[in-house]
């Protein structure tokens, strides 16, 4: 807008007034660009810090996954022998070879995460 007041076309203005539209359209433009600016500086730094944030969810829901993959056979294990039925086998002492048998597969799914340097 002050562009076309600074044309005149209707003679509107004096020619001694002319020169203050000039100054005030360019600090308008300096202006404009130095908003643009921030506004891209400003997104980069929302980029940032949302890729933090995933980075830091990433880091949380291995960590989830882990501890789940280790106590998911170890319900399933406790939970067939934890039924207590009469006529089952490893009533009488199978309980210390099921604590065996969970210690057994809690150690190879350690040894599997640090193999694989998810540990």
């Amino acid at each position: 807008m002050i562009r076309e007041l600074e044309e005149n076309e209707d003679r509107y203005f004096a020619r001694k007034q002319l020169k203050y539209f000039g100054t005030a359209a360019d600090r308008a433009e300096r202006l404009k660009d130095r908003t643009s600016y921030l506004l891209e500086y400003a997104q980069q730094v929302c980029d940032a810090w949302q890729s933090l944030a995933d980075a830091r969810q990433n880091d949380n829901m291995r960590f989830l996954t882990v501890i789940s993959t280790i106590f998911f056979p170890l319900t399933l294990i406790t939970g067939w022998y934890g039924m207590n039925f009469e006529n089952m086998p490893e009533l009488a002492n199978g309980y210390p070879v099921v604590i065996l048998v969970s210690l057994v597969v809690l150690v190879i799914c350690l040894l599997i995460f640090k193999k694989r340097n998810i540990l």
